[in-house]
């Protein structure tokens, strides 16, 4: 047989790692003993074996590593079964091992059992949890506010005399709208405690990053909608209001009366930066 071109030398290592069936290529594809020289101990084909399986326990483990609330919630053997068929429906193709948890919660979404509960049905939680964790794990990497100078504190009174604020929220924030109530389960994991199992509800969440450590907040919907309102280079503040009175059907004079005491707390936990129009 020729020697394999790079590409499918690759095309087939990929493919036999990860589990994925067999590789394109056709007549072209090696067998293990094309590229891998065996010994008396060990065929070759024995030795791709073992690099594989120790590939597979690393993508594992990176995987346990960031999502560990699912992790501790679900145990060592579910979750192994969860990442196996993760990797094997989609195989790593970045360099990055950040880049590999990246669609895992589309996967357990996609996964789930058919037809579909309702909301908030046990089998919907995996994909909850999933999509949390990974909002941390974006958060912890994104640009933040600790370095940014016009990330400063806003008073309750500014917020109320300053008709040309600007509200801008930053990369390091993240938006989600899950059916669990999660906070808990999360917080209990991150002491090393045993996760209760969490209880359905429509719950809010902003995940930020403020003094380099990431935090996850439950939201009312008014301010969740609020920050969507914001999220889009910046908005007045005015504006952002009454955008969100007409998403949440209330009257905007309550929204500007509720923002000038949440509004400086948001700005202090990493949800929001604040700053006059004309420094915008």
């Amino acid at each position: 047989m020729p020697e394999p071109d790079l590409a499918v030398l690759q095309q087939w290592l990929l493919t036999t790692c990860t589990g994925t069936g067999e590789a394109h290529g056709g007549d072209r594809m090696p067998r293990p003993s094309d590229v891998v020289r065996g010994s008396d101990r060990l065929r070759a084909e024995e030795r791709v074996d073992i690099y594989a399986r120790g590939y597979r326990a690393r993508l594992r483990e990176c995987l346990k590593a960031e999502f560990p609330v699912l992790h501790a919630l679900v145990g060592d053997q579910v979750f192994g079964l969860f990442a196996d068929g993760y990797v094997a429906a989609r195989p790593p193709t970045s360099y990055s091992m950040f880049d590999l948890g990246a669609g895992f919660a589309d996967f357990l979404q996609e996964t789930r059992p058919q037809p579909l509960g309702p909301p908030g049905s046990p089998d919907a939680l995996p994909t909850a949890l999933a999509r949390l964790e990974r909002a941390r794990a974006e958060s912890r990497r994104a640009r933040g506010v600790e370095t940014e100078p016009d990330h400063q504190p806003v008073a309750p009174f500014a917020v109320m005399t300053s008709p040309d604020l600007t509200v801008r929220t930053p990369p390091t924030l993240r938006l989600l709208r899950l059916d669990f109530a999660l906070l808990d389960t999360v917080t209990a994991a991150d002491h090393g405690v045993r996760p209760p199992v969490p209880e359905p509800g429509d719950t809010c969440y902003a995940v930020a990053r403020t003094h380099y450590r990431v935090r996850v907040h439950v939201l009312a919907p008014w301010q969740h909608a609020f920050l969507h309102a914001c999220a889009a280079g910046g908005t007045p503040l005015h504006t952002a209001a009454a955008t969100t009175a007409r998403t949440c059907g209330r009257d905007p004079s309550r929204i500007l009366a509720a923002l000038c005491t949440w509004l400086p707390l948001a700005v202090d936990a990493g949800l929001a930066t604040c700053t006059p129009d004309d420094r915008s």
